[in-house]
C-alpha cells in the first residue's frame, strides 16, 4: 500500500510540473529591435513587434509567477505590460545615450526577496555617467496595477565601486535572498569581482574578490541552474596580457565566495568571447563571439576546460553578421542571438532568427544546433542582447548550514514559525529534472 501511495504522489507531482512548464518570471523575452517572445508548454512563440523599443545591449524583462509580462527595459528606459513608460520612471538618471545602452548586462529585474505576494520587483541599472549600479524598487500596486517606482526607493546607489558590464544574480542558499555579482572597475583590464547580498531590507555585505585573471569591460556572467557554478566571458581581443577568455568558478551560495577552476583562451588572436550559457545539467558551457559568428561548447574534463567548435559562419561578408548573447530558455534549450552589424547580403537571414541548441547537455555536434531555430518575424536584429535572466525558481540549499528559512519559516518572510513534527513518510524534489527523493 505504501509503495502505491508513493507512486501516486510522484505521478501527481510530475503532472503539476508539466502544467507549469514555461510559465514564470522568464516567460516573456523583449530584446533587440522590438522582438517579443512568449514561452509556454509548446515552446516559444513570436508576438507582435514592439514599436519604439531597441536594445543594443543591456536588455532585461520580468513576468509574474503566472507568466504574464510585467516590465522590460533597455537600461535607458523601463516600460510596463501595456508597452508604456513605467510610472515614476521619468526622472531616470543619465544612464546612457538613448535609444539604448551599450552595457553588456546593463540591467536586471529580480523578484524582491521575501515578497511571497509577488508584488515588489528590484530593478538594477548601470549608470553610464559614473559606471555604478543603481537599485530601484517597483510596486505593482501603483498606477492602477501597472506598477511604478516607489518614491522612497528610487535609483539608490547599490555599490560605491564602479563596475564593468558583467552583472547577474543567484539565489542565496536560504532560497529567499539574492547574491548580486559583477565585475569591478571601469578600466580596460581588471581582476576583481564585487558582490553583495540583497535581502528584504536592502543591500548587505559588499565584498570584493579576486578573479585570478585579468578581464575586459564587456562580456557576460551566468550561473548554472543549481547555482554552484559561475562562468564569465570578456571581449579583449588581443594576444597580450588580456587574451579573450572564458573563466569558470565554483560558487558558494551560503557565503557568496568564488573558487577559481580554470580559464580557456579563445583559439584566435582578436577573437572576442561574449555570450555564455550553461546547459541544464551544468556539464556544458556555450559561448559565442562578437568579432565573427562562432559558437563553442566547453566541457570540464578533470578540472580543465576543453572547447569544441560547434558553428562558424564563413564567407566574404561574414563580418556583416556577428554573434551575440546566449540564454538558457524555460524549455531547457539554449537560444543564440545574431547581430547584423553591417549588411551582409549572403547571411542577412541569420539576423532575422535565433539559433536553438535543442540538446545542450550532449557532447559536440550531438547538441543539435539549428542555426535558423526560430524566425523573429521579419525585422533585422542589430542588437547584441537577449534578456538578462537568472534562475528565479532556484530554491534553498536544503540541509546546508545557511538554509535558515526552511522548514522553520515556510513563508520565507523572516518570521520564525513553529516546527512541524516529522511524518513517517516524506517526499521532496531535488535539483534534477523529474527526480524525487523518497524517505520513510
Amino acid at each position: 500500500m505504501m509503495r502505491f501511495i508513493a507512486t501516486l504522489l510522484i505521478v501527481v507531482m510530475l503532472c503539476f510540473g508539466g502544467a507549469s512548464f514555461g510559465q514564470g518570471h522568464a516567460s516573456h523575452w523583449v530584446f533587440g529591435n522590438g522582438f517579443h517572445l512568449q514561452f509556454d508548454e509548446s515552446g516559444p512563440s513570436v508576438l507582435s513587434n514592439i514599436e519604439d523599443f531597441f536594445s543594443f545591449e543591456g536588455a532585461s524583462c520580468i513576468s509574474d509567477k503566472e507568466g504574464n509580462l510585467l516590465y522590460y527595459s533597455n537600461v535607458v528606459r523601463i516600460w510596463n505590460k501595456n508597452f508604456l513608460p513605467l510610472f515614476n520612471s521619468d526622472t531616470f538618471p543619465s544612464l546612457d545615450v538613448p535609444p539604448s545602452s551599450s552595457k553588456s548586462e546593463g540591467s536586471l529585474f529580480l523578484p524582491w526577496p521575501g515578497d511571497t505576494a509577488d508584488r515588489y520587483v528590484a530593478f538594477f541599472a548601470m549608470n553610464d555617467a559614473d559606471d555604478k549600479i543603481y537599485l530601484s524598487k517597483i510596486d505593482r500596486f501603483l498606477d492602477a496595477g501597472l506598477g511604478g517606482i516607489m518614491d522612497s526607493f528610487r535609483y539608490q546607489q547599490f555599490w560605491a565601486e564602479p563596475v564593468a558590464e558583467q552583472l547577474n544574480a543567484v539565489r542565496h542558499a536560504n532560497g529567499r535572498d539574492w547574491w548580486i555579482i559583477g565585475k569591478r572597475g571601469h578600466s580596460p583590464d581588471g581582476n576583481e569581482f564585487i558582490s553583495a547580498l540583497l535581502t528584504p531590507t536592502g543591500m548587505h555585505n559588499p565584498t570584493i574578490q579576486e578573479s585570478v585573471f585579468y578581464s575586459s569591460i564587456a562580456g557576460n556572467i551566468t550561473f548554472s541552474k543549481n547555482g554552484d557554478l559561475m562562468a564569465m566571458t570578456h571581449t579583449v581581443g588581443n594576444c597580450a596580457a588580456s587574451p579573450s577568455a572564458v573563466a569558470l568558478y565554483n560558487f558558494d551560495r551560503c557565503e557568496g565566495n568564488l573558487e577559481f577552476i580554470d580559464t580557456i583562451v579563445t583559439r584566435n588572436c582578436g577573437q572576442m568571447a561574449y555570450g555564455i550559457a550553461f546547459s541544464p545539467d551544468g556539464s556544458r558551457i556555450y559561448y559565442s563571439t562578437v568579432d565573427r559568428t562562432k559558437l563553442y561548447q566547453i566541457s570540464l574534463i578533470v578540472n580543465q576546460l576543453i572547447d569544441t567548435l560547434i558553428f562558424e559562419l564563413r564567407g566574404s561578408n561574414s563580418l556583416g553578421i556577428v554573434g551575440g548573447t546566449t540564454v538558457l530558455g524555460a524549455d531547457d534549450k539554449i537560444y543564440v542571438n545574431y547581430r547584423r552589424a553591417l549588411p551582409s547580403f549572403e547571411f542577412d537571414t541569420l539576423s532575422q532568427c535565433l539559433g536553438i541548441i535543442s540538446n545542450p547537455d550532449a557532447f559536440g555536434l550531438d547538441c543539435q544546433f539549428d542555426t535558423l531555430g526560430i524566425y523573429l518575424g521579419g525585422p533585422f536584429n542589430t542588437g547584441y542582447s537577449l534578456p538578462n535572466f537568472t534562475n528565479y525558481d532556484l530554491g534553498p540549499l536544503v540541509g546546508s548550514p545557511c538554509d535558515t528559512l526552511s522548514p522553520q519559516d515556510t513563508t520565507q518572510t523572516g518570521i520564525p514559525s513553529a516546527q512541524i513534527p516529522a511524518l513517517p513518510f516524506s517526499i521532496s524534489p531535488t535539483i534534477g529534472n523529474g527526480w524525487f527523493i523518497m524517505e520513510g
